[in-house]
């Protein structure tokens, strides 16, 4: 009896070993042979369940960047924390609850991206989103709570404003000042976020008389 139960959990450590440490490759394209209209695609992937890294990510057509992930495992659900590798500055973590199978289902937490970005008429932009909770149904935005933060040295005042679900899968908020006037409006979609500022905020009077707003495109 006692040669039979150590077989058996000898097999057990066995599958589960195995399941930790085959390659992710093996997942990752079981997963999208059986999800192609999920169209990811990537240049890249090495490791293993348990942690690795993604190289060139593209997820419909949009360039998503290089990225390293850990995976952490509970009784209740699965939680990835990923951390870009690039020159982009983003990390965060992707939780799947076992309560529910459908992978379309998930949240995002402790999300943060900083960009700083120069244009024509406004030079180093820095952009900073910051989402402690996004949950997604069906790959929908449901439900957010977060903020994105907006300053430069050609802003007159810090920019910001609490992000929220839109219809049509984006994710929008309106830009105020400290004294809560609008002075702008942002809108996620497609892995790109859309800026655009009031000519009030910038102290060149003359561009006000040009044009009501500024507006500019950053690709996360």
């Amino acid at each position: 009896m006692n040669k039979f139960l150590f077989s058996i959990i000898f097999f057990l450590i066995f599958i589960f070993s195995a399941i930790f440490f085959t390659p992710i490759n093996f997942f990752a394209g079981f997963f999208l042979n059986q999800n192609k209209n999920l169209n990811i695609e990537y240049a890249y992937l090495e490791g293993n369940i348990l942690s690795g890294s993604i190289l060139d990510l593209y997820v419909d057509g949009q360039v998503i960047g290089d990225y390293s992930y850990e995976t952490m495992l509970s009784t209740k659900d699965i939680k990835i924390k990923f951390i870009s590798i690039d020159e982009r500055k983003i990390s965060g973590k992707l939780i799947k609850s076992f309560n529910n199978f459908n992978l379309s289902n998930f949240t995002v937490t402790d999300f943060l991206a900083e960009e700083v970005i120069s244009l024509d008429l406004i030079e180093n932009i820095k952009l900073k989103i910051n989402i402690n909770e996004l949950k997604i149904e069906s790959f929908q935005c449901t439900n957010i709570n977060g903020s994105i933060y907006i300053s430069a040295d050609s802003i007159k005042e810090n920019l910001n404003g609490d992000l929220s679900c839109r219809d049509g899968n984006k994710i929008s908020t309106t830009l105020k000042n400290d004294k809560n006037k609008i002075l702008g409006t942002i809108q996620y979609f497609d892995s790109s976020v859309k800026v655009s500022i009031s000519t009030k905020a910038l102290p060149d009077r003359r561009l006000q008389l040009l044009t009501d707003e500024v507006s500019f495109t950053v690709d996360l």
